[in-house]
């Protein structure tokens, strides 16, 4: 288990393969690699190659190392959609498909779902369903039935990322089948009891900060001790230990009406009664938005949806299936196919009887798997079911999760990386995890502020993990830094108030995409702004041993998408007469 920072991941996989063929003399075509992209299993093989190429250097005569030249162009270092089509193509006969089955367009198969669907409801439609019948009356409108039908789609497209669909539709189906308990022990009252104490906790800290900054005033003791009950009040609805006793004591909470001093300051008055008001407010939205009903009254009404979720199980199998027969009669598949196929394959029998999977297992002498923080349960399953159980090395960094909008699991990395032991603790049987802590893309001024805010808004319930000294970047390059002090800068551009000022308009209502391109344009605007200084002041930067002034080519712009944001940004720029370059395959501004 490795726990990768920001670089080295593709290094540290690179340098592992070579000691296993250098040291252990296992050959190449025995390791299996697994990447997230294409471009990154080609890198991977180029580093390879070269690393071999510079052993042989030293040993020209060694014919193991040649070998293994040979043995690279037929190697499995390979992304998982290619080592699972490589498993399907080898035995498709072991699950009854065509041995013809190919990969359709995205275009196809989005069309022959619509297809499918729509016969689905007509057929349904026909047969006057009753079942059927009442689910479309709750979810659909005089308007029309896509509701209903896009609820269908997105269902689909989720269990897609799940091992074995048909059974997690019919688990997750009973959990409306609710018994008789506490409803903050249901899966849904635990995220809302969660959410209510978090909200209140909340709460309690900003009185708490106003109680702080009165503390040294004069004449403010009635203010001190109207807070101070407020904090009582409040944690006394926080530390209930049920929900039912939660709502209770949220229904009755009262805070006391807020006392008058004429000795005090207007503006410290006025900054505790907003802060109050504010609280009471989002105390009362608490009550009617969260905790709004009795535990009994929150069971019943999830009980009295388990026949709708049946029905909506039952549709969505049934389309399963009859998606899944459309493409096999037109002989085709989709990505997902791939996947599922190749886990029909390797456990359509119990692991150690299967043959396909002994036969993985016997030739594999180690997995490797690159940005594991992005795999889902059908990749881990996949993996994990041809694996010896003590021959998978995964790298990867969960705070470079970016995929859990396509069902990516990050908290598959999670849960190993905190049941792996380091070495210092490890113990005969138990899993490694090597971290490393060192950045070598990065100055150190870059690093601390990083550092900094990842410290003050990364936790468990914001980023997955607890950003700590632990998980902090350290300086790994030798940069030779500038005689000046430069310091990393964060600016924060207020929308609201820089939206009411310059780009108010004269209509009083604006949908939500004119307003989130009015943000583009004003952090564009302060990109260009920014741009402009640096070259005017002469800022001067330093590479290698030299000291320069800047120039337009030391700039780049990284944009999180190209396909929106580099037309604004490259238009505010360029109203600056500043050279700008558009790289939309790299998602970067470049400057000439």
């Amino acid at each position: 288990m490795q726990q990768q920072q920001v670089l080295g991941k593709t290094a540290v996989l690179v340098e592992r393969i070579i000691n296993k063929i250098i040291e252990e003399k296992i050959d190449i075509d025995r390791i299996l690699v697994v990447t997230f992209t294409k471009a990154a299993a080609a890198e991977m093989r180029a580093r390879i190659l070269d690393a071999i190429y510079k052993k042989i250097e030293e040993n020209p005569c060694d014919k193991f190392l040649q070998k293994q030249i040979n043995l690279l162009s037929k190697a499995s270092i390979c992304t998982i959609d290619s080592f699972c089509l490589d498993v399907v193509k080898n035995n498709f006969f072991e699950i009854g498909i065509s041995p013809n089955l190919k990969i359709a367009e995205n275009t196809e198969i989005q069309i022959l779902k619509q297809e499918t669907l729509e016969e689905l409801f007509d057929e349904k439609y026909e047969s006057q369903d009753e079942e059927f019948l009442k689910v479309i009356n709750m979810y659909t409108s005089y308007k029309g039935d896509e509701a209903l039908k896009d609820l269908i789609l997105t269902i689909y497209n989720f269990i897609q990322s799940t091992p074995f669909p048909k059974e997690w539709l019919e688990e997750k189906c009973e959990l409306f089948n609710l018994k008789e308990v506490s409803f903050e022990k249901t899966p849904w009252g635990e995220i809302l009891y969660s959410k209510a104490k978090e909200e209140l906790k909340s709460y309690i800290l900003r009185l708490e900060e106003e109680l702080e900054n009165i503390k040294y005033e004069e004449e403010t003791e009635k203010f001190r001790s109207c807070l101070s009950e407020d904090i009582r009040k409040i944690n006394d609805v926080y530390t209930s230990e049920t929900w039912n006793e939660m709502y209770s004591k949220i229904s009755e909470l009262k805070l006391d009406r807020f006392p008058t001093n004429n000795k005090v300051p207007t503006e410290i008055k006025d900054k505790i009664k907003n802060t109050r008001n504010k609280i009471k407010e989002s105390i009362v939205k608490v009550n009617s938005d969260i905790l709004l009903c009795t535990s009994e009254d929150a069971n019943r009404d999830i009980r009295s949806m388990y026949g709708i979720m049946t029905e909506i199980k039952n549709l969505t199998i049934e389309f399963l299936e009859k998606f899944a027969k459309a493409k096999q009669d037109r002989n085709i598949m989709d990505f997902s196919d791939i996947e599922h196929f190749a886990l029909d394959i390797l456990t359509k029998t119990n692991k150690e009887e299967n043959h396909v999977c002994k036969n993985y297992r016997e030739k594999f002498e180690e997995i490797l798997i690159d940005e594991y923080q992005d795999s889902n349960l059908v990749q881990e399953s996949i993996l994990t079911s041809i694996s010896r159980g003590n021959n998978i090395f995964m790298v990867g960094d969960v705070k470079q999760s970016i995929y859990k909008f396509r069902q990516a699991r990050p908290e598959l990395f999670l849960e190993k990386y905190e049941k792996y032991s380091s070495k210092e603790n490890l113990k005969d049987g138990e899993e490694l995890k090597i971290q490393l802590f060192k950045n070598f893309r990065s100055r150190k001024n870059v690093l601390d502020v990083t550092n900094i805010i990842f410290d003050s808004i990364m936790s468990k319930e914001l980023g997955d993990i607890d950003y700590n000294e632990n998980e902090y970047l350290n300086l790994g390059a030798n940069y030779i830094e500038s005689t000046e002090n430069l310091k990393a800068e964060l600016h924060v551009i207020d929308f609201k108030e820089e939206e009411e000022s310059i780009y108010k308009k004269d209509e009083e209502d604006t949908d939500d995409d004119d307003e989130k391109i009015e943000n583009i344009v004003l952090e564009a605007k302060f990109v260009a702004k920014k741009i402009r200084e640096l070259i005017d002041m002469g800022f001067t930067i330093t590479k290698g041993d030299t000291t320069r002034k800047i120039t337009y080519k030391d700039i780049v712009v990284l944009l999180r998408s190209t396909k929106t944001l580099a037309p604004i940004y490259e238009q505010e720029i360029s109203k600056l007469n500043l050279p700008v370059f558009c790289d939309t395959a790299s998602r970067l501004l470049r400057f000439s």
